[in-house]
């Protein structure tokens, strides 16, 4: 598969609110890494609660929940990848602990990130 000219933007809106929530990340987590080992151009965008998940997988420790722990190194494999928005940051309070990760935050003042954007650059946008 010549995967070197697909472009994806894998969207990231799972609030993380129950155990149900932990299977969804494992397949978007999943989904990135396959992409970008198989060489496509990969963004992975935490939008809305999802952007609470930003710490909880950059700053695990030993007291870190199982799934952090186990999941926590596929999210480090794409973290070069991944972006946050920046509205809602602001809007779960998370824009100190995802600036302190060092993960990319998109937008300006209220702006939400320009998925729009990435469409028009000919990117498909797959949501969790």
């Amino acid at each position: 598969m010549e995967s070197a000219t697909h472009k994806v933007i894998v969207g990231v809106l799972n609030p993380g609110e129950s155990p149900a929530d932990n299977g969804r990340m494992v397949h978007a987590l999943q989904l990135a890494k396959r992409l970008v080992d198989s060489g496509a151009e990969v963004e992975v965008v935490f939008e809305g609660k999802a952007v609470t998940w930003l710490p909880r997988l950059t700053q695990r420790t030993e007291d870190s929940h199982p799934f952090d722990k186990h999941y926590g190194p596929v999210f480090d494999s794409i973290r070069h990848r991944v972006r946050a928005c920046n509205m809602c940051c602001k809007r779960f309070d998370a824009t100190e602990a995802v600036a302190a990760a060092d993960i990319p935050i998109v937008g300006q003042g209220q702006d939400h990130i320009d998925i729009a954007r990435y469409v028009l650059e000919g990117y498909q946008v797959i949501n969790h």
